[in-house]
């Protein structure tokens, strides 16, 4: 199998394997009511907010998608009770996307997962292996980031 192969293999089953890990890490706590998706949109809420970025088109462009397919995803999370919107004080026409306690819970398991899953990695590896990992991620981070092939 040659190199590029073996990267494939690699790349494919990881994302795989991650995400199915996350599922079930999760499953106990959204009795199967939320998608890994969902969940990760729910992620970048919380990011988004951080930063004071929570409007709906901000997130939208941060998550590279439409306003329209942001809404249908929020509506969606605001009626399971994950999210809410707030309308801007000074601008009426801004709302903001909030989370809500039930998605603290969700986004606090799926934090400790991501823990979880990096301590398991370091455990394994060397210090000297960790930091070619990492600059070898590195400079495929904009390969992934952009989406584009």
């Amino acid at each position: 199998m040659s190199v590029k192969e073996e990267l494939n293999n690699f790349f494919v089953s990881c994302f795989n394997s991650i995400l199915r890990m996350e599922e079930n890490a999760l499953e106990p706590i959204t009795n199967g009511t939320l998608t890994i998706k969902e969940i990760h949109f729910i992620d970048a809420v919380f990011r988004a907010q951080a930063v004071g970025e929570n409007c709906f088109s901000t997130i939208a462009g941060f998550l590279g998608i439409t306003i329209g397919t942001l809404t249908k995803s929020f509506l969606r999370l605001e009626k399971k009770g994950y999210l809410t919107k707030e309308q801007d004080k000074d601008d009426k026409r801004i709302f903001y996307i909030v989370p809500t306690r039930l998605a603290e819970l969700i986004r606090k398991e799926h934090a400790a997962f991501h823990e979880k899953m990096i301590d398991s990695v370091v455990r394994k590896v060397s210090p000297d292996q960790l930091n070619v990992l990492l600059d070898a991620l590195k400079i495929l981070d904009p390969f992934f980031s952009e989406g584009k092939a």
